[in-house]
């Protein structure tokens, strides 16, 4: 097989392949011989037919069904003569000879990974937040706690800001009139945790009495309006939360190894702070691995980010309803999520190229730990950990995540971090605004 290489770009390759006719003609007469034992012919037997009528009446049938069984292999042997690098992106493959008789020839536009240059990790520099937690902090979340363990009972009186409400829904239309089987049953509807659209329309509610909500969409695409929904609410019945008393008692329901109201503030403290280092460090590599991103001389192919993309829009579409697919806009889609994917693909080529650099491997002993860490996190025995990742493709993603997690340990090692505690409020609000995010 002759090979042929002409760089295009930085990492896009052109290769001329000719595959020799008698390597062809080879796989043709093994498929022709198949044919033989198989056809039938008027006036032969079976398995009896000339080979010169085979092949007079299924050669050229053979050839195109040759050509999709084998053009793989030809060009994964012509990558391996051409020496070009790693591929990115399925290649873009024109076919420029096919002919009884001739050899094939195709010629195969191949993206590879780009060159890189690295911005320099000690020079990186980042503020790693933390909070300290006060007795403020440890009330707050004590009482999300109670919340947690309140009991429902019914209530005779109109429905509060924090009642909870049984109901049935009913969608109308912008005439207020019911849509057929667009009506849902048994909805529980929490007051305290409701949009203020829903809960200032709700709010005063008796059981049996009906209301009607209007509910404003923003818009899916910046050619879209904004829509309104419109809903019937009928009240099956309000119900209160009673919380329980905040004491030595409450303790040890929460947890069997909590002997006391102080020992119980002591955990929740303690879980505080676990969240908080957590968090803290998430940030920090975060920051971080913007820096290495932000510096790094790379490009990212288009194949590759047009693959990304194709794959996204795909699994979005999938996700869709039947009445949402006539309105999706594919180049919304695109055009929102092009930026993101770019950054997760320019990290994805820096990480491995530090992988690569530093010869990070996950060993079998990593694996070990990390089933043990799973374990004791969720209680689960460790047997099902390990018997749940031991199908390739679970295996896979958790060699994945353990080698990220060996890269950002190697980037922050090599960073100068500056500690800075705020508040405790402030470092939760942020939170909750990346989570929106």
């Amino acid at each position: 097989m002759k090979v042929e290489k002409e760089q295009l770009g930085t990492s896009q390759w052109l290769l001329t392949v000719e595959v020799p006719a008698d390597v062809v003609n080879e796989e043709l007469e093994i498929e022709l011989k198949k044919l033989q034992q198989q056809a039938v012919m008027p006036g032969f037997r079976k398995g009896k037919i000339p080979h010169r009528l085979i092949r007079k009446q299924y050669e050229k049938e053979l050839k195109i069904d040759i050509l999709h069984k084998h053009l793989g292999e030809y060009y994964e042997q012509a990558l391996k003569e051409a020496d070009i690098g790693t591929p990115v992106a399925a290649p873009r493959i024109d076919i420029v000879q096919f002919d009884i008789e001739s050899a094939l020839i195709f010629k195969a536009t191949v993206d590879t990974e780009p060159p890189i240059e690295l911005a320099p990790l000690d020079s990186l520099t980042v503020v790693r937040e933390n909070a300290e937690i006060t007795d403020e902090a440890v009330d707050i979340e004590l009482e999300n706690l109670r919340q947690r363990q309140a009991v429902i009972q019914e209530d005779t009186e109109p429905a509060g800001l924090a009642s909870l409400l049984e109901v049935e829904l009913q969608e109308l239309d912008a005439g207020y009139i019911p849509i057929i089987g667009r009506k849902r049953q048994d909805v529980t509807i929490d007051l305290s945790r409701s949009t203020a659209e829903i809960r200032d329309s709700l709010v005063g509610i008796r059981p049996g009495e009906k209301r009607n909500v209007t509910l404003v969409r923003p818009p899916g695409s910046p050619n879209e309006e904004k829509k309104y929904e419109y809903i019937q609410v009928v009240a099956k019945s309000v119900k209160r939360k009673d919380l329980p008393e905040l004491n030595d008692d409450f303790a040890k329901e929460v947890g069997s190894e909590l002997q006391d109201l102080q020992s119980l503030r002591q955990a929740v403290k303690t879980e505080l702070q676990r969240q908080v280092e957590s968090l803290s460090y998430q940030r920090m590599v975060h920051l971080l691995a913007h820096q290495i991103v932000d510096n790094t001389r790379l490009e990212v192919p288009q194949s590759m980010l047009d693959d990304y993309l194709d794959r996204m829009v795909e699994d979005t579409r999938k996700n869709l309803k039947n009445d949402q697919k006539n309105q999706f806009d594919e180049k919304f889609v695109r055009d929102q999520y092009r930026e993101r994917v770019s950054w997760n693909l320019r990290w994805y080529l820096i990480r491995k190229r530090l992988i690569e650099i530093e010869g990070f491997k996950i060993e079998e002993e990593d694996f070990q730990r990390e089933y043990e860490r799973i374990a004791a996190g969720t209680g689960k025995k460790l047997k099902l950990v390990q018997a749940y990742y031991s199908t390739e493709k679970e295996r896979s993603r958790l060699e994945d995540d353990l080698l990220e997690r060996k890269v950002l340990q190697f980037i922050v090692g090599k960073a100068r971090v500056i500690d800075r505690t705020v508040s405790f409020a402030d470092f939760f609000a942020r939170a909750e605004e990346e989570h929106r995010h």
